[in-house]
């Protein structure tokens, strides 16, 4: 039976650590720069024209929003409630939400009908 040798290294006088943190044969090295005054000047440019993005798409979605609920107001989906018949602390809140809703697809039922009295032909 051939016993184990221990204490033999084939690659001379190093340390195991040197070894085990040495890049590969099939690895590459990538380099890692610090960026330009530019480079950093134009970064701050992207951010500056997403938070506009972000500010368009808002606006897009509030005023959706703001016809969806003048729809709703319109065909009778939402309605008011009173809030005397209510009872609890949640559906006290979930009417005030739908009388807010309502107030505001009030709103914008009115605003439609102006709108539309504009471009309607006599």
């Amino acid at each position: 039976m051939i016993d184990a040798i221990s204490n033999i290294n084939f690659r001379g006088e190093t340390v195991s650590q040197d070894i085990l943190s040495s890049p590969g044969k099939f690895s590459t090295q990538v380099s890692v720069d610090k960026p330009d005054s530019f480079e950093r000047f134009n970064n701050q440019d992207k951010k500056s024209g997403s938070a506009l993005k972000t500010a368009i798409a808002t606006a897009i979605v509030a005023l959706g929003a703001f016809a969806g609920l003048g729809y709703a107001v319109k065909n009778k989906k939402i309605e008011k409630v009173d809030l005397e018949k209510t009872e609890g602390f949640v559906k006290k809140a979930w009417a005030h939400i739908k009388n807010a809703a309502v107030y505001v697809g009030e709103k914008a039922e009115k605003c439609y009908e102006t709108v539309a009295k504009k471009f309607k032909k006599d």
